[in-house]
């Protein structure tokens, strides 16, 4: 009776160990299993690059061509103007160099309306004037300088009072600007100025005394 308990226990161990044995086989085989998919995940991300890269190159050419193409349509049309204004009279050359520059007069990045009068909320004030060239090389340097505002443009603002108010601008390749700036204006200020009839003409307002009033 007991050899056949003893038995019994031996062959229940054996079975346990074996058991055991198989399992453990299983998880290493999961493993193995992993890792493959772990490569296979990385060629495919690696894949992935190479087909997005592919496309980014693809996408670079087509802006380069298109750029390319831009250019000599320009450069077509600059010609082709160049041309044309060989004929104009001396008036329609003026019109025409003067529309080659614009002219803009901004208050805390707002344009000035055509009534020359604005609210602003109290706190910093920007007064900006800035000019504009188109950037093509239609005319002569002597009817560049025809198409601007005579002299610096700055000072066709006048009147202004500039105690407490501080250089301002910007520059640029086609574009520049100067004014004044300010901090802490309060509520019920008002400021004042006025502009010159050439520059009024040029802003296309209809006054020449500019208001603005502190909300």
């Amino acid at each position: 009776m007991k050899g056949i308990r003893k038995s019994k226990v031996i062959i229940l161990s054996f079975s346990f160990l074996l058991i055991s044995t198989i399992l453990l086989g299983c998880n290493n085989s999961d493993d193995l299993q992993l890792k493959p998919t772990s490569t296979d995940e990385v060629d495919i991300d690696v894949k992935n690059m190479e087909v997005n890269i592919s496309e980014y190159i693809n996408e670079i050419d087509s802006l380069q061509r298109q750029t390319e193409f831009l250019n000599e349509q320009n450069q077509y049309l600059v010609d082709v103007i160049k041309k044309v204004s060989e004929d104009f009279s001396d008036e329609e050359m003026l019109e025409f160099s003067r529309s080659q520059f614009i002219y803009d007069l901004q208050v805390n990045g707002e344009s000035i309306p055509k009534n020359g009068e604005m609210s602003i909320a109290s706190g910093n004030m920007e007064i900006l004037l800035s000019e504009r060239s188109m950037g093509y090389d239609f005319l002569q340097p002597d009817w560049l300088e025809k198409g601007k505002v005579n002299g610096n443009y700055i000072d066709h603002i006048l009147n202004f009072d500039t105690t407490d108010w501080t250089a301002a601008g910007r520059d640029g390749t086609v574009s520049t600007a100067q004014g004044y700036e300010t901090t802490n204006v309060k509520a019920g200020e008002r400021i004042s100025f006025n502009i010159t009839d050439e520059l009024k003409e040029r802003l296309n307002l209809d006054t020449n005394l500019i208001q603005i009033e502190v909300n």
